[in-house]
């Protein structure tokens, strides 16, 4: 059998795309730094968490008529070997055909172990560097527990701890408290 070649080079965007299209739907893969990684199932509270965001944001879409959507599931092109996959983001809505955008202007990711570090890290940066992002917020899936990253104060990191906190989502003119993103989860 021998050991096989692989290609020394990163994988690109084109070759990422072409890749998951072929891989069943419930995978959830993301390309970063050329490297195709594939996330660990989401955790029943990870779930929940994610359909709270969804929900609230997009109740509030359509009270106000918004210019944006909030979605789960959208690559982000970071560049030409960067495609990550945040939990929701929010992006003009303008009918997006495909599988991907280069333009979320808020993104969302419910911390999960296996990818925290990921989260905290690599992402909380490469997000940064997207011209259109105006805040990246992390939500603790073990505790009441948000952080946010807002590029208007350079992205310096504000932590919300408490039930009745508001994380505001300035970009959008609107606020979430932290009782109805962590709705059904136990951790109240």
């Amino acid at each position: 059998m021998g050991v096989p070649f692989l290609d020394p080079r990163p994988m690109n965007a084109e070759e990422f795309f072409a890749f998951t299209a072929a891989r069943p739907d419930d995978e959830k893969w993301e390309l970063i730094e050329g490297e195709p990684v594939l996330n660990a199932s989401p955790s029943f509270l990870h779930q929940i968490i994610a359909t709270n965001l969804i929900v609230l944001l997009a109740q509030l879409a359509r009270e106000t008529d918004a210019k944006w959507v909030a979605v789960p599931g959208i690559g982000v092109r970071l560049s030409a070997i960067n495609v990550p996959v945040p939990d929701v983001l929010i992006r003009p809505n303008d009918r997006l055909a495909g599988v991907e955008c280069n333009d979320m202007i808020v993104a969302f990711e419910v911390l999960s172990p296996s990818t925290a570090n990921k989260d905290l890290r690599w992402k909380r940066k490469a997000y940064a560097a997207l011209p259109s992002l105006f805040q990246y917020v992390v939500v603790a899936q073990d505790a009441v527990e948000v952080v946010s990253y807002d590029r208007k104060a350079g992205f310096a990191e504000r932590r919300f701890e408490t039930a009745d906190a508001q994380l505001d989502l300035p970009i959008i003119g609107t606020r979430l408290s932290l009782r109805d993103i962590y709705r059904d989860t136990g951790l109240l």
